[in-house]
């Protein structure tokens, strides 16, 4: 779950989850949320993670990144990670919106995701750094000395693997997909799923491809979704625990 932004049925949603991915404060919510949110997992016994976003309250941090920004968001997600570990160490890390998205970018062709050391080394990183914010992705994850949550295939896993941490395939229950295996763009139409037999059918079609299966704080009907996911992983058979 993708929670401590500020939304209703954050607590609430606290009943289904296994995982929590809680806000910094930046893109959403403030440190006193997290804080809370972060003591509540805590007291439930939730594994959390920390989930840094660029610092655009007004589109929730979910406007991808330009040149006149960069320096100044990188260093808020640098910044947020600090905050957080202050209160407490994140099981993984996980990006929030244009983070993730800027940093989910399909591999080439023929990538080996095992090649750290080999030939062809120096030519993938080559490739990773041309994408804004990957670097920063992989200097965190080399710091802070966590697991990545995020898309498989992309370089998400590739960083995660260069920075030998591991790494856990992330699926969406309520956002559609590309054919190339990223998420829609929420300005496209129909890219939040609401409809409750879609969802069932994306968290079906998912579920033998990823290890965790997110569900956003602000989705409309989200409560009721949430509750959905997890029956329906349940009666299909699927283990849904930390």
């Amino acid at each position: 779950m993708d929670i401590g932004e500020g939304f209703p049925d954050d607590r609430a949603l606290l009943k289904f989850a296994t995982s929590a991915n809680i806000c910094c404060g930046a893109h959403a919510g403030d440190e006193a949320l997290m804080a809370s949110t972060i003591n509540i997992c805590r007291a439930k016994g939730i594994r959390f993670g920390v989930h840094p976003g660029y610092p655009d309250r007004a589109t929730m941090g979910r406007r991808s990144i330009d040149e006149d920004h960069q320096k100044e968001y990188l260093d808020s997600i640098f910044l947020q990670l600090r905050r957080f570990a202050q209160y407490a160490k994140p099981a993984y890390i996980k990006p929030h919106g244009a983070f993730y998205n800027d940093t989910a970018v399909p591999l080439v062709e023929g990538w080996d995701l095992d090649e750290a050391g080999k030939q062809g080394y120096q030519a993938g990183g080559i490739f990773l750094s041309h994408h804004i914010g990957v670097h920063s992705l992989a200097m965190m994850l080399r710091v802070y000395r966590v697991p990545l949550m995020g898309l498989a295939g992309t370089t998400h896993e590739a960083v995660a693997s260069r920075s030998k941490q591991r790494f856990f395939r992330e699926g969406f229950a309520d956002r559609a997909y590309r054919e190339d295996g990223t998420l829609a763009p929420r300005s496209e139409p129909n890219s939040v799923l609401e409809d409750v037999n879609e969802i069932r059918e994306q968290v079906l079609r998912l579920a033998p491809q990823v290890d965790t299966i997110c569900l956003h704080g602000d989705t409309p009907g989200c409560l009721e979704f949430a509750e959905l996911v997890k029956c329906t992983l349940l009666e299909a058979g699927y283990g849904v625990g930390n």
